[in-house]
């Protein structure tokens, strides 16, 4: 409204200078902005830059009370030793999470693409987790996982992560996660599939949308809805695919797809 204000004055004003005007005004408005732009991309690194120092800081406590977790194990108490490592594990995750997502942003910039073997990758994730399993009492089975991929080891370690913790989370005691692969000419898919509460077929519709929670989410966990969001988000980019298939009460199969003719050069 403002540069409509001004062209119908310059017009009606100053005649043949009408031109002249147009050109001053957009190049002023232009500098404008693009000194706004700038000023809101410095703000927004030194939000991300504080959020990465505060994450590396946290997590000095995060390891003292693994050290005080294990003291306690040692003089006997190994029930709350339990419990207290369940929750320690839930804290790095969620610090990991928001470390994951601060990155997510110029996500393209930290790939590196390798070959990577699955059955490591998962063999690592279980070890780091072991106790969220053995509290809960879980069984995994694990099928045909020996196979190398190209992809990005740092962030495909993060992801298949958060789909076992979710896995995890979602089930009941004495539950029971198949992890296993399914080939064919275009692509390998791995798949973990828990036999806990489900998802019901109006939430899968919405599973990866930003901020997305679900009954589950809601009802049996303080979700934030943003770990599927940042694992689509990141496998696409990676032109990898995330999918869902699961019936209420019965099961959840999520499944990552790694194509085999997959442009990795589009992805570096």
């Amino acid at each position: 409204k403002e540069f409509i204000s001004y062209i119908n004055g310059s017009y009606y004003s100053e005649g043949n200078g009408f031109c002249e005007n147009i050109y001053e005004t957009i190049d002023n408005k232009f500098s404008e902005y693009k000194k706004e732009i700038e000023d809101l991309k410095y703000e927004l690194q030194e939000i991300n830059d504080y959020m990465t120092n505060w994450i590396h800081q946290v997590k000095i406590p995060i390891s003292i009370l693994e050290i005080i977790s294990q003291r306690i194990k040692e003089i006997g108490n190994n029930n709350v030793h339990k419990e207290i490592s369940i929750e320690i594990k839930r804290i790095e995750s969620l610090v990991n999470q928001a470390l994951y997502i601060s990155r997510s942003g110029n996500y393209s910039s930290d790939f590196i693409i390798e070959e990577v073997n699955l059955q490591r990758i998962i063999k690592d994730i279980i070890k780091k987790n072991k106790h969220l399993f053995i509290y809960k009492h879980i069984e995994l089975e694990i099928e045909d996982i020996d196979i190398n991929i190209l992809t990005d080891k740092k962030w495909i370690f993060h992801i298949i992560e958060q789909i076992l913790d979710n896995a995890c989370k979602y089930s009941n005691s004495n539950g029971l996660i198949k992890i296993y692969t399914v080939k064919n000419k275009k692509s390998i898919q791995l798949h973990i599939k828990d036999n806990g509460v489900g998802i019901s077929k109006g939430d899968i519709k919405r599973v990866f949308d930003k901020g997305f929670t679900g009954e589950n989410g809601r009802n049996r966990t303080k979700s934030t809805g943003m770990g599927l969001y940042i694992s689509k988000k990141i496998l696409n980019k990676l032109s990898h695919d995330i999918s869902i298939d699961s019936d209420i009460n019965e099961f959840c199969d999520v499944y990552i797809t790694f194509y085999n003719l997959s442009d990795y050069f589009n992805v570096t």
